[in-house]
C-alpha cells in the first residue's frame, strides 16, 4: 500500500444555501468503490430541516460568515471534533488522542502533536434536537454575540446548526458537521468533523 500523501483536497467553493451536507458525508454515504478518487471538499445542497425552530435562512451581505453567502476557500483531510481560532490567527483542531494547528487562510497543517490524555475525551455531547438550541450551550460564538454554532444530531448524523440567540431562528443547518469556529473578526467560519476541516469566507456582495 503507497503511503504517499494524497495532497490538498479539490475545493467546492460554492455556497449551496443555508441548508447543506458536506460532500464528504454525502459521498460515503453512497458507498463509494475503494478505487475511486477523493470526491472535492465543500457543502453540497441539501433539504431544509425538520424542526420546530423558524427557518430564517441567509441575510444577504452579512459580514459574519455563515449568517449570510459565503465561499469555501479552503480544505484540510485531517479530522476536528472541535475548533477554534488562537492569538495568532491560526486554526487549532482536536480529535481522539491529537491536537493540530492550521495555518490561515490555506489550511496547510502548522503543527500535529499527540499528548498523552485524549484531548477529545472531555468534549459534550452534542443537543438533543429537540432543545431550544439558542438556549443551551453553543460550541462557538459569533463575534456581536447574536449568532451561535450548536452541535446537534438529525437521526444518527451530526448537524451544526447556526441560531440567533434573540429570537431562536435557525440560520444554517449543516449536515455532517459537528465542529465550527469563527475568526476573531468573523470573517472566516470553519466547520469540522471526521472527514476533515473547511474554511469558509463571508461573501457580502450577492453574485447576481
Amino acid at each position: 500500500m503507497s503511503t504517499k500523501p494524497l495532497g490538498p483536497p479539490t475545493v467546492l467553493a460554492d455556497d449551496p444555501g443555508p441548508w447543506s451536507v458536506v460532500s464528504m458525508v454525502f459521498a460515503r454515504a453512497g458507498r463509494p468503490g475503494r478505487r475511486r478518487p477523493q470526491p472535492p471538499m465543500g457543502l453540497m445542497l441539501s433539504p431544509a430541516p425538520d424542526t420546530a425552530l423558524e427557518l430564517v435562512g441567509l441575510e444577504d451581505g452579512a459580514p459574519i460568515a455563515g449568517v449570510g453567502r459565503i465561499s469555501i476557500v479552503a480544505a484540510a483531510r485531517e479530522p476536528a471534533f472541535a475548533l477554534s481560532f488562537d492569538d495568532d490567527g491560526r486554526l487549532r483542531g482536536v480529535s481522539p488522542y491529537v491536537v493540530r494547528a492550521w495555518n490561515v487562510p490555506e489550511l496547510g497543517l502548522h503543527v500535529e502533536e499527540r499528548p498523552p490524555e485524549d484531548p477529545a475525551a472531555a468534549l459534550p455531547d452534542p443537543v438533543t434536537p429537540g432543545e431550544p438550541l439558542h438556549e443551551v450551550d453553543a460550541i462557538a460564538v459569533a463575534p456581536g454575540g447574536e449568532v451561535v454554532a450548536v452541535h446537534t444530531r438529525e437521526g444518527r448524523n451530526d448537524v451544526v446548526a447556526l441560531v440567533r440567540r434573540s429570537d431562536g431562528t435557525l440560520v444554517r443547518w449543516v449536515r455532517g458537521a459537528r465542529a465550527a469556529a469563527w475568526s476573531a473578526d468573523g470573517r472566516h467560519l470553519a466547520l469540522g468533523g471526521p472527514w476533515g476541516v473547511l474554511l469558509a469566507e463571508a461573501r457580502e456582495t450577492p453574485r447576481s
